[in-house]
């Protein structure tokens, strides 16, 4: 009798070109003020940029647990990442990355 295996899952070739470098989570940080949200942004791009990275994940959350269940964080992050002038495109994350609850980033090189 012969054995089935199973096929091995498809590998996407440019899944790694699109890969966040890093990614910033803002759980378990406790209530945050909306300047908190700016200073923990700006502190984690200035990482990025030292450390030349151009592909970046920040995990937001999707608000199930903020007071009206929808989002605080990702509209005030989107906005500010949007502001900055070496940030090149902000985008809802790939649902395999957290989908609604994260923003990926690309920063210029």
């Amino acid at each position: 009798m012969a054995k089935h295996r199973a096929r091995p899952k498809k590998l996407n070739k440019y899944d790694n070109l699109s890969k966040p470098q890093e990614e910033f989570d803002f759980h378990n940080r406790g209530v945050l003020t909306p300047s908190d949200v700016l200073r923990l942004t700006d502190e984690f791009l200035d990482e990025c940029k030292r450390r030349k990275l151009t592909k970046v994940l920040f995990i937001t959350g999707k608000g199930l647990h903020s007071q009206h269940g929808m989002s605080v964080i990702k509209p005030q992050v989107r906005k500010y990442l949007e502001s900055k002038s070496f940030v090149l495109r902000v985008y809802e994350g790939r649902r395999d990355r957290g989908g609604s609850g994260t923003l990926e980033v690309t920063l210029e090189p």
